[in-house]
């Protein structure tokens, strides 16, 4: 995986888990043309509630992201990689990211959360145990560009 200063099909996120025993510190999003022109859409959507002080968020079944565990000698250091961001553009190799560590916990229920300031985050389940794993907070309208 290589850094990248243009836009890329890929991002590298920060990701969080509230597991006790199960492990996650970073995921991947896929950027495809088609993810762009739907978050445009749903962008749409939650805009004209920017400012609405009684709107949290919308909820959207979205599998665009693969979450990996960190501290494995086969994954890439996250930290160096993101150096203090919180996402950044990355190259990916073919099939590298099957060498990358996935939690041990079966993920299921993957959400992309959209604020109407044009942010959001992704959450998913351990469909066996309700152990929540989640990205940090990116802007949407920057990849969307």
């Amino acid at each position: 995986m290589k850094l990248s200063d243009k836009a890329t099909a890929h991002i590298l996120v920060k990701a969080n888990t509230n597991s006790e025993w199960d492990n996650c510190g970073f995921a991947i999003i896929h950027l495809s043309e088609e993810w762009k022109k739907e978050q445009e859409k749903r962008l749409a959507l939650v805009k004209p509630l920017e400012g609405n002080s009684y709107f949290c968020s919308m909820n959207y079944y979205d599998t665009a992201v693969d979450f990996y565990s960190t501290g494995e000698d086969d994954n890439p250091n996250i930290e160096e990689m993101l150096n203090g961001k919180e996402w950044v553009f990355v190259e990916l190799d073919e099939q590298e990211q099957e060498t990358f560590t996935v939690p041990e916990n079966r993920l299921d229920c993957f959400r992309l959360v959209l604020r109407a300031n044009g942010t959001g985050y992704y959450t998913v389940y351990g469909k066996h145990t309700s152990e929540e794993f989640w990205t940090e907070e990116f802007s949407l309208i920057k990849l969307i560009a």
